[in-house]
């Protein structure tokens, strides 16, 4: 199907607008943009061909917005406030989605998620019903059930904190509901599948470890290593359930991951993401597998049939085969960030898979101690870990995000030694 001609309205995806837009030029594509400012999406707007103000999650004025400007199709993102009026907007236009809002809503909902995964014999953490406390046993994780980010996370220890815990959480859930869940002092893994006309394929398993950020800050991820040493563990023990799972939710097209908690190759299911992860997971999936989730959005979107053998022209060809693969981000401490430099520096390197820019000239930062202090994410390709250390070394040394006083905010949470 060609794609010429074709109107394509983002709600999202500043975190991949280069590929974005090499794909629009490739295919003949114009790339329509509406985003208000709450959302921090400069970035997306200045890739595209038009750009409006419509408010993306007013489902009325989305559709309108849709019909007026004669939209073909639409990327929703990953913004977990948009996502669900997007999906309303884009159905009420009559144009493709991935997903309905139920299939969403199940796959957001961390408590849903669980839901699913129990009635699908997926181990995933004990619960506790905050309103008897007295049943609780410690120490505990207490988070939002729909919330993502490492917002509103705490580890309790004692029956003293978890009030102050279920405070600190509830306003961060969208419908007012809180988990109480066993703690699990593991690091964890990220399985990835894509979905692609009924299909399910999986994308492959990674390693992640997550450290505090800050005092009082949550805890988020320092490091994602590809491929786990536990993948054929995970595929023997847990890939059939799973693809059940997916089937008997009806999923049929789009990015899956997957976080589980890992004890030696015992996986404990904590969250899942129907959508890109921040950290733009999908560069690793193209590398390992050879399918471009990316594109098959984007053409699912336009009304194309997505094809995973046959649509993979997003591939980098420039990059070594047969390595490694690690993400790493860059975090960065409170301040108004003046000017950014290094950034080419750094795409240019031949280890250097992708750079994924979160935060850019003129954004101000807040000690949140979650991912919102995430200032880029490189994509590393290496033989060992001490290749690894060796790069992140070479590219902090490179990348300088400046506030007012000539100092540089960027820091690396995670150390090799």
């Amino acid at each position: 199907m060609t794609l010429q001609g074709k109107r394509l309205l983002l709600l999202g995806g500043s975190n991949s607008t280069e590929d974005i837009r090499r794909f629009a030029d490739r295919e003949g594509v114009t790339l329509v943009a509406t985003a208000p400012p709450r959302f921090g999406l400069t970035a997306l707007k200045a890739v595209a061909d038009e750009r409006y103000d419509a408010d993306a999650v007013d489902e009325q004025a989305l559709t309108a917005l849709i019909r007026s400007a004669h939209i073909d199709g639409v990327f929703p993102g990953n913004n977990e406030d948009v996502m669900p009026h997007a999906i309303a907007a884009i159905e009420a236009a009559g144009l493709p989605v991935y997903c309905d809002g139920k299939m969403w809503d199940d796959c957001a909902n961390k408590a849903k998620f669980k839901a699913m995964c129990r009635a699908a014999g997926i181990p995933v953490a004990k619960t506790y019903d905050p309103s008897e406390p007295e049943s609780v046993e410690y120490p505990v994780a207490v988070k939002p059930a729909d919330s993502c980010g490492s917002q509103g996370f705490s580890i309790c220890r004692s029956p003293e904190e978890l009030e102050p815990a279920l405070q600190k959480a509830l306003p961060f859930s969208r419908t007012g509901t809180v988990l109480v869940e066993e703690y699990i002092p593991y690091d964890s893994s990220i399985i990835h599948y894509t979905l692609c006309g009924g299909e399910v394929l999986f994308g492959g398993l990674s390693d992640k470890r997550s450290m505090l950020l800050g005092e009082g800050g949550s805890s988020v991820m320092a490091l994602q290593q590809f491929p786990s040493v536990w993948t054929e563990q995970y595929l023997a023990t847990l890939d059939e359930k799973v693809r059940a799972m997916f089937q008997q939710a009806g999923m049929h097209d789009g990015p899956v991951w997957i976080e589980a908690f890992n004890d030696h190759g015992r996986f404990i299911f904590n969250e899942m993401g129907y959508r890109f992860g921040g950290s733009m997971t999908y560069h690793p999936v193209r590398y390992f597998t050879g399918v471009d989730q990316l594109e098959l959005m984007l053409r699912y979107a336009l009304g194309d049939t997505p094809d995973p053998t046959r649509h993979v022209s997003l591939i980098r060809r420039d990059r070594p085969a047969g390595k490694h693969y690690g993400i790493l981000p860059l975090h960065i401490r409170p301040g108004v960030i003046q000017a950014v430099t290094g950034e080419d520096a750094v795409r240019a390197l031949a280890q250097v898979y992708a750079y994924v820019p979160i935060h850019r000239a003129g954004d101000t930062i807040r000690a949140t101690g979650t991912v919102s202090q995430v200032f880029c994410y490189l994509h590393l390709l290496y033989d060992d870990m001490a290749d690894l250390a060796a790069s992140v070394d070479q590219i902090v040394r490179l990348l300088r995000a400046e506030d007012g006083k000539g100092e540089n905010m960027v820091f690396q949470l995670y150390r090799f030694s």
